[in-house]
C-alpha cells in the first residue's frame, strides 16, 4: 500500500488505542444493527411495520450520526483526527485524480448492472425492488433528507468500513486479504435491513446488490488510499441521486 489511511492526522506525543479485534467485528455489524433498531423506533412511533419500510432514508441518516460520532470518538481516542481522511494528499494528486477517474467511470456499470440482473432473476421484474423501496414520505422530510442523508453518508459509510476497519484488519490479522473481504463483505450485507422487509427474495437482493461496487472500493482503498476523500464525494454524489427519487413529482 502507498500509506496506511489510519496514519492520517496522528497527533505527537500521543499514545494510539485502536481497538482490540472484538471491537473491530462489534464495530464491523454496527450498522446493519443500527439500521434495524432505528427502523423498529420509527415502526413504534408510526404503529405500524410497513409503513417504517419507506421510511430507510431517515433510519441510514440516523445510523449515519450514530457512524460520525463513534469515528470521531475513535479517532481521537487514538491521538488522530477523523477528518483527515478527507484531506487530499497534495504530492500524489494528479495521478490520484487520473486513476480515480478510470475507477469512477467501472462505478456505473458496477453499481447498476447487479441491480438489474439481481432484480429479473429475482422477480423477473426490474421495477419490483424499486416499488418496494421507494414510497412516498413527508414533503419536509425529502426536503431535509435531500441534503441531510448524502452529506452523512459520505461521512460515515466508508470511513466505518475502509477508514478505520479495515486498516486496523491489517495491522491485526494474517491474511491482507480477509482484512479487505470483511469490510468488502459487511458494507454490502448492511443493506439487508436496509429497509428491512421480511422478504426472502428482496432480504438476498438488498445483501447482494452492492457486492460489486464495495469490492471495487474496498480493493481501490487497499491498493491506493489516497483515494479515500474521492471515493467519499463520489459516494455522496450517488446517494443525492437517489435521496431525490423521495422529492414529490
Amino acid at each position: 500500500m502507498d500509506k496506511e489511511i489510519s496514519n492520517a492526522g496522528s497527533r505527537p506525543g500521543t499514545v494510539a488505542r485502536p481497538l482490540a479485534m472484538p471491537g473491530l467485528f462489534a464495530l464491523l455489524g454496527s450498522r446493519v444493527t443500527l439500521f434495524l433498531l432505528f427502523q423498529c423506533v420509527i415502526a413504534l412511533v408510526l404503529h405500524s411495520w410497513t409503513r417504517s419500510e419507506g421510511y430507510w432514508l431517515l433510519t441510514a441518516t440516523l445510523t449515519n450520526l450514530v457512524s460520525i460520532a463513534l469515528l470521531f470518538y475513535m479517532f481521537r481516542s487514538e491521538g488522530r483526527s477523523f477528518l483527515s481522511l478527507f484531506r487530499f494528499d497534495r504530492q500524489t494528486y494528479r495521478k490520484d485524480i487520473r486513476v480515480f477517474i478510470l475507477l469512477a467511470l467501472l462505478t456505473g456499470p458496477v453499481a447498476f448492472v447487479p441491480n438489474y440482473l439481481l432484480s429479473k432473476w429475482l422477480w423477473a421484474d426490474a421495477a419490483i425492488p424499486y416499488e418496494m423501496m421507494f414510497r412516498p414520505v413527508e414533503v419536509w422530510l425529502a426536503i431535509v433528507l435531500l441534503v441531510a442523508f448524502p452529506v452523512t453518508i459520505a461521512f460515515a459509510e466508508i470511513a466505518t468500513y475502509f477508514g478505520y476497519i479495515m486498516p486496523r484488519l491489517i495491522g491485526g490479522l494474517r491474511s491482507k486479504w480477509l482484512a479487505v473481504a470483511l469490510p468488502v463483505l459487511f458494507l454490502s450485507l448492511q443493506h439487508m435491513t436496509l429497509p428491512f422487509i421480511p422478504d426472502l427474495r428482496f432480504i438476498l437482493y438488498r445483501g447482494l446488490v452492492f457486492l460489486p461496487f464495495a469490492a471495487l472500493i474496498g480493493i481501490a482503498l487497499y491498493k491506493r488510499p489516497a483515494l479515500f476523500p474521492y471515493f467519499a464525494i463520489l459516494h455522496g454524489v450517488m446517494d443525492l441521486g437517489t435521496a431525490v427519487m423521495f422529492l414529490p413529482r
